[in-house]
């Protein structure tokens, strides 16, 4: 990833890395610091730079930030909050929905006898499924059963779980609102000059395949599918110059050649205008405070503990 981003964008930010152009932050999860360590690592060698300081080490260090998992307000999206939770307890009542899962509840308990583990929801089937695909690409053995269930009969509710997790504009707003909300204002600032450090030209944040989901689906432009490891989506501010007005181009990098699909979202152009593209966003921009947004409708709900971040990815 990190070469094909040097590839794509190294004439742009230089032979080198210098801190006033990128900001790169990552969820408190090791593996995505890890992750984008090596990112950084492989899209800024220093070798023949003036930042080469070993001869035989082809790497220089980038600071990454991050907020604590639990306090996560970007990302994850980890802060307490009991509506999603109830929010997302009601899309499984939908008729729709449960006319898309009633047809998998004997392999839910095929699959909760074989592995020993309680498989109740599309979620579950999504955590399972990453599980075998991981085990499958370190190129272990997987275990007899499992030719039976994976990929094809789990295929379905695997990539459903990610459009069943942002389900409605009310859970947009809560899982992928806050990122949208703060890169339009990056955005902005950038169109009129006002960003700080000036000469900022690259955000770099690494998430999950959940936090892609998220921020696609508030956006009305993710399809139904599974995130492939490393999947990225890239959103690209742009001044015309002819007319000097600035527009967003959206991408999704979730093929394993590397292969770009540029999106578009409802009622505006590949090119979308900045203004109109914010616009289009309003409904899951959140304006109100945390706590107003998070109140759970039924004051007896009690929210789920959170699961073990670096095991799925939740």
């Amino acid at each position: 990833m990190g070469r094909w981003l040097h590839r794509r964008y190294g004439a742009y930010m230089g032979p080198y890395y210098r801190p006033e152009r990128l900001h790169a932050q990552a969820t408190a999860s090791p593996r995505a610091m890890m992750s984008l360590q090596t990112t950084l690592a492989s899209m800024f060698e220093p070798r023949g730079t003036p930042m080469e300081w070993n001869k035989h080490l082809n790497w220089q260090p980038i600071p990454i930030v991050s907020e604590p998992l639990d306090e996560d307000s970007l990302l994850l999206v980890r802060t307490p909050c009991p509506r999603y939770f109830e929010a997302l307890e009601e899309v499984f009542k939908r008729p729709e929905v449960i006319a898309e899962t009633r047809p998998y509840e004997q392999m839910f308990r095929e699959l909760t006898n074989l592995t020993g583990k309680s498989i109740q929801s599309a979620e579950d089937i999504n955590s399972l499924y990453i599980t075998l695909l991981a085990e499958q690409e370190f190129g272990y053995q997987l275990p007899a059963w499992t030719k039976d269930y994976f990929p094809d009969r789990m295929q379905f509710l695997a990539e459903q779980s990610y459009v069943y997790n942002a389900y409605t504009p009310e859970m947009q707003k809560i899982k992928g609102g806050p990122f949208l909300k703060r890169m339009y204002k990056e955005m902005v600032a950038k169109s009129t000059a006002s960003l700080k450090p000036r000469d900022r030209r690259m955000f770099i944040y690494t998430g999950h395949d959940w936090t892609v989901g998220n921020i696609l689906m508030a956006l009305g432009v993710w399809k139904r599918q599974m995130p492939r490891f490393a999947v990225m989506a890239i959103f690209e501010t742009h001044r015309d110059k002819e007319t000097g007005e600035y527009y967003v181009e959206i991408f999704l990098r979730n093929d394993e050649h590397g292969c770009l699909e540029q999106l578009q979202l409802k009622d505006c152009d590949r090119q979308c205008p900045l203004s109109r593209l914010i616009e289009l966003s309003g409904d899951v921009l959140p304006n109100e405070p945390a706590e107003q947004r998070c109140r759970p409708h039924d004051d007896n709900f009690v929210e789920p503990p959170p699961r073990i971040i670096d095991q799925n990815g939740r």
